[in-house]
């Protein structure tokens, strides 16, 4: 169904150092700053099949990519009131209020520790480092759902171990030029830590914050939060257009070849994630199986009969081409 919707961007680069108005250098998801490239804005369903695209210059900021897609989705399939699920990327406080004005749903990671010291007082005092427990707030950006888990607790201890270390070594060896999380910029040879944010980043460990515009009585505090965690699908869909469906690098240059180039890609892109909710099998699995049936074809230049030898169909191929509703 399409009343649930996951989006998300992505980069792609093409072989080139030349750049135009649409392929443009910016942050690069791929590592590759310095290429030219473009932003491609994709939206799933909830099981990861791929609803539409966009295409944007290679500097565009994420969160001006959201509302043209959405816009494209709804006037083209009449859903008037989809709940979009999207990464912290997408916060922006105009944003959200332009979605909820359309009166459509949202569902956005928050940055907790861009928030209020109110907010954050409130959330863990009454989180109190207890495991899967949930509280609502009112915040700017709709109602906060804030959650404790010991699991991101441990996790995230140990990259906060790792960054207060590093930010110690920077200010005992007076190196400012290099960036540290916890560092406070001061004059040339006198840098110092930023008590206030590290104990801001030591009290939110182990809490995790979701913004939405959907009351509690629609949708509960544990379902706010399932709905995010299936973002996965998307990201896995971007993974498998750049690795199994070898969307990158671009090599086209001219406009219309690299949207063609695009909708190709999500096309197949389509066709591979039915194959693997029909076959409950992984697009890799998938391939291979099929691969192995092949053709020899011996051509007769005297007679010009042409003589087709198969190869025997493994049973696993079967079984993919029926669980397609096909017969070979």
């Amino acid at each position: 169904g399409f009343s649930v919707v996951l989006y998300d961007v992505t980069t792609l680069y093409f072989e080139t150092f030349t750049a135009d108005e649409l392929r443009v250098p910016g942050f690069s998801k791929d590592n590759m700053p310095q290429q030219p490239q473009v932003v491609v804005g994709l939206l799933v369903t909830r099981e990861g099949f791929p609803l539409g695209f966009e295409l944007f210059p290679g500097n565009t900021f994420e969160g001006k990519t959201m509302l043209p897609v959405l816009e494209a989705f709804v006037a083209k399939h009449g859903v008037s009131t989809p709940t979009v699920v999207a990464d912290a990327a997408m916060l922006s406080e105009d944003l959200l209020k332009e979605i909820d004005r359309r009166g459509m749903c949202y569902i956005v990671a928050a940055r907790l520790a861009n928030a209020p010291p109110a907010l954050i007082d409130q959330a863990c005092l009454a989180l109190d480092q207890q495991d899967g427990r949930c509280i609502r707030l009112p915040s700017k950006h709709g109602q906060m759902v804030c959650s404790f888990s010991s699991k991101r607790y441990k996790k995230d201890k140990h990259a906060f171990d790792k960054a207060l270390a590093k930010a110690e070594l920077m200010v005992d060896k007076g190196q400012p030029g290099k960036r540290a999380k916890f560092v406070k910029a001061g004059s040339k040879d006198n840098h110092q830590l930023d008590q206030e944010r590290i104990e801001r980043a030591r009290r939110l460990l182990g809490v995790k914050g979701y913004c939405t515009n959907i009351p509690e009585q629609e949708l509960d505090n544990a379902s706010v939060i399932a709905r995010y965690h299936d973002l996965w699908h998307v990201e896995k869909a971007f993974r498998m257009a750049k690795s199994d469906l070898a969307s990158r690098p671009v090599f086209h240059f001219d406009q219309t070849a690299i949207r063609v180039h695009l909708l190709i890609c999500f096309i197949a892109l389509a066709m591979a994630r039915a194959l693997e909710l029909n076959t409950a099998a992984s697009l890799r699995h998938n391939i291979d199986a099929l691969w192995k049936v092949t053709d020899a074809q011996l051509y007769n230049r005297i007679t010009g009969q042409r003589h087709v030898l198969r190869s025997p169909i493994p049973d696993h191929a079967l079984k993919i081409i029926a669980s397609l509703g096909m017969s070979y």
